[in-house]
């Protein structure tokens, strides 16, 4: 009963920085995805302190369980930010500053692809930085 609750602040943590970490996500990205990367070790910094602090469980696992749950929402809300971004731009904006930079002709469809691609990497990327950096800060702040 007593590892259910310990887990339950851990869990209730990771849900509460998952939100918040989602609507700040979602703004984040819409300048770009490389601030939404930058900004998810801040979330999860936060997240895994607090994580860490809710249960009396070892504080890098509390700050693991909370950033794993914390982390799908704060990439679902990048991933959003950074697609209403690149839908203002428009996929032939994207293909004609990608042509100007590979010297190539790239198609608008082309280029549509290689967003989405570098979408999926910066989702992958932000879940882990997230992830790894809530644990490590649930152990740091077990150390204090």
């Amino acid at each position: 009963m007593e590892e259910r609750e310990e887990r339950g602040g851990a869990v209730r943590v990771g849900m509460i920085w998952g939100g918040i970490g989602g609507v700040v996500g979602l703004l984040a990205s819409l300048p770009g995805s490389l601030v939404g990367i930058l900004v998810a070790g801040f979330i999860g910094f936060s997240c895994g302190r607090r994580a860490a602090a809710a249960g009396r469980r070892a504080g890098a696992l509390s700050g693991l369980i909370g950033g794993a749950v914390a982390a799908p929402v704060y990439v679902l809300g990048s991933t959003i930010g950074a697609l209403l971004a690149a839908r203002l731009i428009g996929a032939a904006e994207i293909a004609t500053t990608l042509s100007e930079v590979l010297g190539t002709k790239v198609s608008a469809d082309l280029a549509w692809t290689y967003f989405l691609f570098s979408l999926v990497l910066s989702a992958i990327l932000e879940a882990a930085i997230l992830v790894s950096v809530s644990s490590a800060a649930g152990a740091w702040a077990n150390r204090e």
